[in-house]
């Protein structure tokens, strides 16, 4: 069956309809609302790229890939596609059939419908490396749900497995975010939860997400038995930063 012929589910899924409009076309854009009114747009573009055009912070924290890998949020394939073709064994999931389907029709071997803020299906032990690019440390839209997830791979990692994530934190340096982040704290919500509503054509979804600093991180990933092993790029730039999470035992 096409990737373009999978039936619609009934909830929205702008972030799919984007990255098929991508691949069929070469043009798509998603804008991503945040719920003080401030927007954004995003060329999906940046999701079929290849190693070339991959971010500073992202080429730094692949060089610690090895072993089996675990692509979280794999999107439209574009890491895994790379690791693959370095001679990796890689398993990409996705929580979005369309989007699971769309980076298996694009060649990634083994790809499965599955969320890291639930259990996975795998068995202890499997993984030597986890993949969370593109801000996805946050899926689970929390700080606990961070910790639920970081305790999760360490679950399904060998011993001293490696965590490779790229995110952002929360931009209380930039003048036209801190004023949000302020007022988040003003009325008790919580520091780097943030929640977005992703626009594609009339399709719409909202989502929490979690952004956190470099030391946020580090806090989490003792907690959750992984240890910060190094740090990429700067928190305050707008890419945002890179790290290499070791897992202690």
């Amino acid at each position: 069956m096409s990737v373009f012929n999978l039936p619609r589910l009934d909830a929205p899924d702008p972030f799919a309809d984007a990255l098929e409009q991508y691949w069929m076309t070469g043009k798509a854009e998603l804008e991503l609302w945040r719920e003080d009114g401030y927007f954004n747009t995003e060329n999906v573009g940046w999701y079929f790229t290849t190693f070339a055009d991959f971010l500073k912070i992202e080429k730094a924290a692949l060089k610690w890939a090895r072993g089996r890998v675990l692509d979280v949020g794999c999107g439209a394939g574009r890491i895994a596609l790379y690791l693959q073709r370095k001679g990796l064994r890689v398993t990409a999931i996705d929580n979005s059939p369309r989007v699971a389907a769309l980076a298996a029709a694009r060649g990634v071997r083994d790809v499965r419908v599955a969320s890291a803020c639930e259990r996975l299906l795998f068995r202890r032990g499997e993984f030597e490396t986890v993949i969370l690019f593109g801000n996805n440390l946050g899926l689970c839209g929390s700080r606990a749900g961070l910790e639920k997830m970081l305790r999760e791979l360490a679950r399904v990692t060998k011993p001293h497995a490696r965590l490779l994530a790229t995110t952002r934190a929360p931009g209380m340096f930039n003048p036209k975010h801190r004023a949000y982040w302020e007022q988040r704290l003003a009325r008790g919500q919580e520091f780097g939860a943030i929640r977005l509503k992703l626009k594609f054509g009339a399709s719409e979804q909202t989502l929490d997400w979690f952004w956190l600093a470099p030391q946020t991180l580090m806090e989490l990933a003792w907690a959750t038995g992984w240890r910060v092993a190094d740090i990429f790029g700067d928190g305050r730039a707008e890419e945002g930063y890179g790290a290499a999470l070791e897992k202690r035992k």
